[in-house]
Order: structure tokens, then sequence, then C-alpha cells
């Protein structure tokens, strides 16, 4: 069996951390994306109670009353929020993906024996 040179082995460590990078990205953004989905359903349903009805939302661990136009506009900021956010970890998991296909074929060609000639 070929001994793997040290700059391979090193490839190889630099792979294993992207690839744990992916990962958590991937993780954080199916999180954001269930956040923005409840967002966005919050806020369509609190577009459709009549105006003057009592609304409650949550602020750490209390329950605070609020009016139906503050409400929608808090929701409407989280949810452009929560897209930015979204949109970076998607750039963020685009360019791991890149440097992951990029470093897998630096490491394939590395491997592969000499042509004689």
């Amino acid at each position: 069996m070929q001994k793997i040179p040290p700059q391979v082995q090193a490839m190889l460590g630099q792979l294993e951390s992207y690839q744990q990078q992916l990962q958590l990205v991937i993780q954080q953004k199916q999180k954001l994306q269930i956040e923005l989905n409840d967002t966005k359903k919050a806020l369509e349903e609190i577009e459709t109670v009549e105006d003057g009805t009592v609304i409650y939302k949550t602020v750490g661990t209390l329950v605070v009353k609020t009016t139906k136009e503050k409400a929608i506009e808090e929701l409407k900021e989280k949810v452009e929020t929560l897209g930015i956010r979204l949109n970076a970890l998607e750039r963020q998991e685009k360019k791991l993906n890149e440097k992951l296909k990029d470093l897998t074929a630096q490491i394939q060609s590395s491997l592969k024996p000499p042509v004689a000639g």
C-alpha cells in the first residue's frame, strides 16, 4: 500500500474541516428556514384578524399586549432579517461546496500515479 504524502494528508484535514463547516451551515440554514416559515405564517394569520383585536406577543419569559399594527411591523422586520441571514448562509454554503469540489479534485490528482513516458 502506498503511503499518503504529508501534503495530501494536510489537504485531507482541510477537506474534513470544510465538510464540518458545511454541515454546520446546512443545520443553521434549516433552523432559519423553519423560523422564517413560522414567522410568515404568523404574519399571514395576524393580518386576517380584525383591527382592534387584542394581540399578545412573547418577550423572553413574558407575554405582552401589543397592537395589530405593531405586531405586523415587527413580523415584517423579522421576515426581512431572516431572509437576509438565509441568503448569507446560502452564499456561504455555495462557497464551501466550491472549495470542497476544488480540494477533492486536487487530492485526486495528487494521488494519481505518475504516467510513465
